[in-house]
Order: structure tokens, then C-alpha cells, then sequence
């Protein structure tokens, strides 16, 4: 990784948690974890079970970096994923479905992604919980062919709303993907008019066999819109926002990409 990035044409050493990286790099084992080290960094490749590799890889994951690389005219396969975040730190639920082009369908994975709860700790899988609740199926070209339907009912296939920032104690749809060789990229957040018009999260709850139920919504005044002051960790983890453009998240993803801390500037 660069201990530098682009912006607004000129050259800047990346600060994050007001130290640089090289000033991380020092006082990493200090911090016991920096928040910065765990979420930022490499291209995601794809779904993992890995939670070391999965949180150096998040924001990448969440800009679909891998989707987007191998999105070509002519290519033939259609790639979609979808992350609901309901607080980073807490609840989060990603799918990654690929089109089979044998069949007409397609194959689902789901992930429910939740805080650790000790008193479910597997002592013969320990990462279990860590991991969270995967699970895999096949969409019959029907179902397939409703689950696009209903992303494009969503407005998914538009482009996003430039400048929406989604902090990670919030409520949001993310979805991107690749569909007939063309990228599209879009946000959700709630509360607004865009979240109460999404039309996909019925087939994705129906074809969700995880076991894991969404979390309750809260209270539109009481949903959080920003990061919250005086603080960039809380007791479950790194607070964070990412920037929606037009095609993906503003800045970089996999070098430190554009996102702020809780009472960074």
C-alpha cells in the first residue's frame, strides 16, 4: 500500500485517526488494533470467510472492486451484490449472486455478518461465529429473471446520487454489479423515499435461508444520518462514512480509500 494518494492534483501524505502511516505503523501495537488497519487497504477479491482478509478488504468490497474489474462487453456473465448495513459494528448482511449461464439462473450466497456473541462460541470452530451464517442457492431462470425485474423497479440500473454519505452506524442499501458487460452502482439509505421504494428485498429475503432474521428498523428520527461526535471508535468497533458518486464510492478503495472517521475533518 502507498503512504501516498491523488487529491485535487497534487500529491498528500494519507492521514487517517490524525496520525500517518508511518506514524500507524508505529504506534499500531499501541492502539491494540487501529481501526484504520482493519478496514482499509487491498482489493477485495469476492466474498471470504475470512474476517482478517474481509475487513483489510471492506471498502473495496463494498465498491464492488472485483465485480467492476472483470466487467467487459461480451463477457456474458452477470454479476450482482448487495450489502444491507444496519450499523457496521453490529448487523450486516451481504449478497453476491452470479448469473449461470447453463441454466438461465443463478447462484446466491448470503452472509449475515453480526457482532460476537461468546455464549455462541463453537470451541471446534471458534471463527465461526466471527464468520457468520453462509448460505448458498440456486435461482431457477424465473426467479432470476424477478430478482433483476425488481432491481430495476428499484432504480438500481440508474445512476447514484452523487455526494450521499452513508456512516457506518447507519442504514443503507448498497448494490452494484455487472449486468450485460454495463456497471451499475447505487445506495439506499434510510430513512428516505428511495429506502421505502426498494422493491428487491423481497426476493432477497425470500431466497435468505441463513436463519438470521433482519434486525427491527429504528425509528426514523431516532436512525442515525452521521457519525457521531467525540468519538472515531465505540465500544463495538471503527465508526466510519464512505461518499456515493455517480459509478462507486468517491476516492480511492483499496489504498485508503475516501472515508472518514467520527470527528475526523
Amino acid at each position: 500500500m502507498r503512504a501516498q494518494t491523488q487529491g485535487n492534483g497534487r500529491t498528500r501524505q494519507v492521514t487517517v485517526l490524525g496520525l500517518t502511516l508511518k506514524s500507524i505503523a508505529a504506534r499500531s501495537v499501541a492502539l491494540g488494533g487501529l481501526a484504520a488497519a482493519t478496514l482499509a487497504g487491498c482489493s477485495s477479491v469476492g466474498p471470504t470467510d475470512n474476517l482478517v482478509a474481509r475487513k483489510l478488504t471492506w471498502i473495496s468490497y463494498l465498491n464492488g472492486d472485483d465485480l467492476r474489474a472483470s466487467c467487459t462487453k461480451g463477457e456474458g456473465t452477470d454479476r450482482y451484490r448487495l450489502v444491507f448495513n444496519a450499523d457496521y459494528n453490529k448487523h450486516v448482511r451481504t449478497y453476491d449472486v452470479m448469473g449461470d449461464r447453463s441454466t438461465g439462473g443463478a447462484v446466491v450466497e448470503a452472509r449475515v455478518l453480526e457482532a460476537a456473541d461468546i455464549t455462541r462460541i463453537d470451541l471446534n470452530d471458534p471463527a465461526a461465529v466471527a464468520r457468520g451464517p453462509v448460505d448458498r442457492v440456486q435461482l431457477t431462470p424465473r426467479q432470476f429473471a424477478i430478482f433483476v425485474l425488481k432491481l430495476y423497479e428499484s432504480g438500481a440500473f440508474n445512476p447514484a446520487p452523487s455526494g450521499m454519505h452513508l456512516p457506518s452506524n447507519g442504514v443503507y442499501w448498497l448494490v452494484n454489479g455487472c449486468r450485460r458487460g454495463n456497471w451499475f452502482f447505487n445506495a439506499y439509505p434510510y430513512p428516505s423515499d428511495r429506502f421505502a421504494d426498494v422493491r428487491f428485498d423481497g426476493p432477497l429475503r425470500e431466497m435468505d435461508h441463513t436463519g438470521v432474521p433482519f434486525p427491527p428498523l429504528p425509528r426514523p428520527d431516532d436512525a442515525p444520518r452521521t457519525l457521531p461526535t467525540g468519538g472515531r471508535i465505540d465500544s463495538a468497533g471503527p465508526l466510519f462514512e464512505v461518499e456515493v458518486g455517480r459509478d462507486g464510492l468517491v476516492g480511492p478503495t483499496a489504498t485508503f480509500g475516501r472515508w472518514l472517521f467520527a470527528g475526523g475533518g
